[in-house]
């Protein structure tokens, strides 16, 4: 009852704001009719697992219901063609008030379109039953409903279900990545690591320009920087904390941070010598010292994109140049994350 009368709120607000309208009884009770007992307990008793708003625009929020985990995302435009372990799902009044109360959705009619949709329905009117479900919808941002296989890893993490969907249809996006591009973003969220901070990656998915995409991926592996030094350290002086406890113990105690081009190098020294070779025929082909020359490519790189001045101008990469790398970074987390992921978050086995 407090999900539709917050519901129906939103709607009389807008009508209240303008000065053209008044609606009959705006105080009165309004609701959406109930579709079914089933339905009405999803609405009532539904857990939410987790919400995020990406953009103004782009939300989604995680939900468990019974034996059943449901996606629900507003602000992205999808397709038949789904990724492996999703479903569409019907929307029904109780998905639909879910998504408005915990996506925080407002209307996107007009007053006088919510004024005809609502004015002269309400409880105390001869017959009143509740508004019918496709009137009330179309008053508000679209939303899709989606079933997830409860043992993919997208059923987990709102972040990698919500990168899956969009690596499946980012269509115009703001920048031109390639399908094989597209590809190791939905590899990653599909198969990566339940470590990699997905949230920067999805983060730079969304993003308007290259370098904000090559940034998060670059954030992702600066996570674990320390680890090649912690490595070594625990060797010796072996500590029952994950990593990532130890290594903000040494930078907030002794000032310790590793040094970012020589951490960078020794975890691309790490992934072995096959796809180091894949590495450094993008960026560096003509060097000796691979790891070291990769490291400094990426690192270059990066601080093209973060510094603004004389000294480190930012590149000119075309579209297929910045695919490869974008591509290449992709699947440089995903292997960091493999190898190290699980020992920077995780305790180790007492």
């Amino acid at each position: 009852m407090q999900m539709s009368t917050d519901l129906f709120a939103k709607l009389v607000d807008v009508v209240k704001d303008s000065p053209d309208r008044a609606l009959t009884n705006s105080e009165a009770a309004r609701w959406i009719k109930k579709l079914s007992d089933e339905d009405a307990a999803l609405m009532a008793q539904a857990e939410v697992i987790d919400r995020c708003l990406a953009t103004r625009h782009l939300r989604a929020s995680l939900l468990q219901h019974e034996d059943a985990i449901f996606l629900c995302v507003s602000g992205l435009e999808t397709g038949e063609d789904l990724p492996i372990a999703f479903e569409a799902v019907e929307l029904t009044p109780g998905h639909f008030a879910l998504a408005v109360s915990e996506l925080k959705l407002d209307p996107k009619a007009s007053a006088i379109e919510i004024f005809e949709t609502i004015d002269g329905s309400f409880l105390g009117e001869e017959g009143y039953e509740g508004h019918e479900l496709e009137d009330v919808i179309k008053l508000f941002p679209d939303v899709s409903i989606f079933q997830l296989n409860k043992d993919a890893v997208s059923s987990r993490s709102i972040w990698r279900a919500l990168g899956i969907l969009l690596s499946a249809f980012y269509g115009q996006g703001p920048i031109e990545l390639s399908e094989k591009t597209l590809e190791s973003l939905k590899e990653l969220y599909e198969a990566g690591s339940d470590h990699v901070p997905f949230r920067n990656i999805v983060q730079g998915h969304l993003a308007m320009s290259w370098s904000g995409l090559f940034l998060e991926l670059y954030r992702a592996i600066e996570q674990l920087y320390s680890v090649p030094k912690l490595i070594n350290l625990t060797g010796q002086w072996a500590s029952p904390k994950p990593f990532y406890e130890l290594a903000e113990l040494l930078e907030n105690q002794l000032g310790w941070r590793p040094k970012e081009e020589d951490a960078l190098r020794e975890l691309i020294e790490s992934c072995g010598a096959s796809f180091l070779e894949i590495l450094a025929n993008e960026f560096c082909p003509d060097a000796e010292n691979k790891a070291k020359a990769v490291a400094k490519a990426i690192y270059k790189q990066r601080n093209s994109l973060v510094h603004f001045r004389p000294a480190m101008e930012e590149k000119y990469y075309s579209t297929q140049e910045w695919n490869s790398r974008i591509s290449l970074m992709t699947k440089l987390v995903s292997e960091l994350y493999k190898r190290h992921g699980e020992k920077y978050m995780l305790r180790p086995p007492q």
